[in-house]
């Protein structure tokens, strides 16, 4: 009756009397009871998980168990028909996708008897269990052991992942009571976490922690007990050495407010060791910063104490004012209230010397007028000629120009100071070489008068006022009209070379070298011999020295003397373009004038 020997798994089934253990007779179709033995396959149906739940086909039962699993073949054939390797199998088609490091392990390293689970071996009554792979929980517990004791969820994955054990990655402090902030966030778990007990094999313990509140129950109170034991109310998590803004401690209750810039400096500058208790002496600045000055005020009655220049707001800028430099051996009066500490105190940090020489001006000034004044009665005492209130105008009086070699009269006086000190910065000249006048002004009369003294015709008073030159001392005496014609008249400016100078030797004497021959020659002698004296004087222009018998060829008789010049000399031609009365060539028969 039996269409072939059943396989070696069902091998104890064979012989006719046993098919009802495996077949149901008179249901009218075939119908098999494979599950009455498989429980373990009908539960994993039920609840429609793993492999057979996916292949199964839904309403079928046990009937199509043998899709896969065909009978009846003989001892040595392989009852599971797998469609591909057993190796190459797709794991997630049994409800669990081999992710991670389960990709890499074999099939045996999961599948064996040491992790069946408990509910599937109650119901494996004919299954060889160390063949079985339908015998596993998803459970991490049912491979893993649980390394937390029950103290955290079973689901690994809930911080684990299938990549690595350590470093959970779903895992997150922040969901617990204690999240990690600051340095505690790179805080290695095992820092924290430790066995519970002595012994090594103890579970690590998680949960139970209730001393996390308080800073001291891991870390050790290096200030003695001064404080109440809340660490939390100066540091905080980002770093021992960072002291909370707003720790809730006020120095400001003890015998040294921290005011300024106190108020930022680190804790451990002043407290050198982490015992708070230990006292600190800051009765005197110098009591914790050293003396920047080298002791140069340690002569003061205060003996150099910091406060009295400075503040706890800054160690810059002093308060020491041009107030309190006034009660120095030196007062700051005048420019030199403006001048910035530095420009005396030249800045070299610890060697800045503050008690600079201040007996002459040239301690702290060059000598500006290059050793001019270093002699008697100066001696390069800048306050002869100048004050602390400003360097210019000079303080130096006419007065006391009056005192030097050179006093200043008459329109000196009111020449300014650069019209003879020329200004040329450093070098400008005070003693400048002043014996002559043409030291100091251009010669206007050229080469031929450079002998001659200035005062001989000029005063200081005005340069214009030429009366002290007595012109009857010359060869030329002024007389009659000459005597108020003005000197330019004669001795004409003339521009050479951009200088206008004034020739006053070598001037003519002739009249005609000054005035213009208004006859036109007529009256021209021979040489050099001038005729115009022959009827003009120095009085008068008019010929009050002519002698119409004696200088003419024509006399003049009887009623003839009483005429007018123009009567008979009233004929005129144009020279150059002016009229000139004709003298010579008069008519002389009488009926050449009368009708």
């Amino acid at each position: 009756m039996s269409p072939g020997p059943l396989s070696r798994p069902h091998q104890d089934l064979d012989g006719p009397l046993q098919c009802a253990k495996c077949h149901v007779f008179g249901a009218g179709k075939p119908e098999l009871r494979c599950f009455e033995c498989h429980q373990e396959i009908e539960r994993r149906l039920a609840e429609k998980r793993g492999y057979h739940a996916q292949v199964v086909k839904p309403g079928t039962g046990s009937n199509d168990c043998a899709r896969c699993h065909s009978e009846h073949n003989g001892l040595e054939h392989r009852l599971t028909r797998w469609p591909v390797a057993k190796e190459k199998f797709d794991h997630a088609k049994a409800g669990w996708p081999l992710e991670g490091k389960h990709a890499q392990l074999k099939c045996a390293d999961c599948h064996n008897t040491k992790f069946i689970d408990p509910k599937d071996r109650a119901v494996l009554k004919r299954h060889d269990i160390g063949a079985s792979f339908a015998a596993l929980s998803s459970t991490c517990t049912t491979c893993h052991r649980d390394v937390h004791a029950g103290q955290l969820s079973e689901q690994c994955t809930s911080c684990h992942s299938q990549s690595t054990w350590k470093n959970p990655p779903n895992f997150s402090h922040d969901k617990t009571q204690y999240p990690l902030t600051g340095l505690h966030a790179k805080v290695e778990c095992v820092k924290c976490h430790r066995p519970s007990s002595a012994d090594p094999n103890s579970p690590v313990q998680y949960k139970g922690f209730v001393l996390f509140k308080y800073c001291a129950s891991c870390h050790k109170d290096p200030h003695g007990n001064a404080f109440d034991g809340d660490c939390s109310r100066c540091h905080v998590t980002e770093g021992w050495k960072q002291i909370r803004s707003a720790s809730g401690f006020d120095h400001s209750k003890t015998d040294f407010p921290l005011l300024g810039k106190h108020a930022a400096v680190a804790c451990k500058d002043c407290h050198k060791t982490e015992n708070f208790k230990v006292q600190i002496a800051f009765a005197r600045c110098l009591d914790c910063h050293k003396d920047q000055h080298g002791g140069q005020f340690a002569k003061r009655s205060d003996g150099g104490e910091c406060k009295a220049c400075h503040t706890e707001a800054a160690w810059k800028p002093a308060r020491f004012s041009v107030e309190e430099h006034g009660k120095t051996r030196y007062p700051l009066v005048g420019k030199h209230a403006d001048v910035a500490c530095a420009k005396c105190h030249i800045p070299k940090g610890k060697e800045t010397v503050y008690h600079v020489p201040f007996a002459a001006c040239t301690d702290c000034h060059k000598d500006e007028h290059k050793g001019q004044f270093a002699g008697q009665p100066h001696q390069n005492r800048c306050d002869d000629c100048h004050t602390p209130a400003a360097w210019k105008p000079s303080s130096f009086t006419l007065e006391a120009h009056n005192r030097s070699h050179f006093p200043l009269k008459g329109a000196h006086v009111a020449i300014p100071c650069s019209g003879c000190h020329l200004p040329k910065g450093v070098d400008t000249a005070y003693h400048p070489p002043a014996a002559n006048c043409v030291d100091c002004h251009q010669n206007p009369h050229g080469p031929m008068a450079a002998a001659i003294h200035c005062e001989n015709c000029h005063s200081v008073l005005t340069w214009k006022e030429r009366r002290r030159f007595d012109h009857n001392q010359t060869d030329f005496p002024l007389l009659g009209r000459h005597a108020a014609v003005d000197c330019l008249a004669c001795h004409k400016p003339v521009l050479e070379k951009g200088v206008r100078t004034v020739a006053f030797k070598g001037a003519t004497k002739d009249c005609a070298g000054c005035h213009a021959d208004i006859h036109a020659g007529q009256f021209q002698a021979s040489g050099n011999e001038s005729v115009c004296a022959r009827c003009h004087t120095v009085i008068s222009w008019k010929a009050t020295e002519f002698d119409h018998s004696r200088h003419s060829t024509f006399r003049l008789d009887g009623a003839h003397q009483k005429v007018p010049c123009q009567m008979c000399h009233n004929q005129h031609r144009i020279v150059d373009g002016r009229p000139v009365v004709v003298y010579k060539g008069t008519p002389r028969e009488c009926k050449q004038c009368h009708p």
